[in-house]
């Protein structure tokens, strides 16, 4: 699968994952409605940008040294989580003049982060070429 398809799949899923979060936070009562929009845009927009940095960076390693791949899989998770965890530090007071708490941006960017990590997963596996044990003669 080419990496702008696996982009746009990733910008699309994380969208819909957004999407249906809200509609059952805001149906559950544990968001106000159009007022956590503001979090949850900027909460995607946060996972979404460090998932799409992360299969560029899986797709470079595993172009040029195929052996290298799940470090560099590792490496971008785990800079994925940095940023996460940084991003709701600095961007919780941007959101708290919006309207939405800090505590409440930071689930929906823990909420955001798990989708994008399946979705990454997913994606990473889509168009392997490799073959699974029960292909192999």
């Amino acid at each position: 699968m080419r990496l702008v398809v696996k982009v746009a799949a990733l910008v699309t899923g994380a969208v819909a994952g957004a999407s249906v979060g809200l509609v059952s936070a805001t149906g559950l009562g544990w968001a106000a409605g159009f007022d956590s929009l503001p979090a949850v845009a900027v909460a995607t927009g946060l996972c979404v940008s460090t998932t799409a940095a992360t299969l560029v960076l899986a797709d470079v390693v595993f172009r040029r040294a195929p052996g290298l791949g799940p470090v560099a899989i590792l490496v971008g998770t785990a800079m994925r989580m940095a940023v996460a965890v940084v991003g709701v530090v600095l961007l919780g007071e941007l959101v708290a003049r919006a309207g939405t708490s800090r505590t409440a941006f930071a689930g929906w960017v823990a909420y955001l982060y798990i989708v994008t990590l399946a979705l990454e997963c997913g994606l990473l596996m889509a168009g392997s070429g490799r073959p699974g044990p029960e292909a192999t003669p």
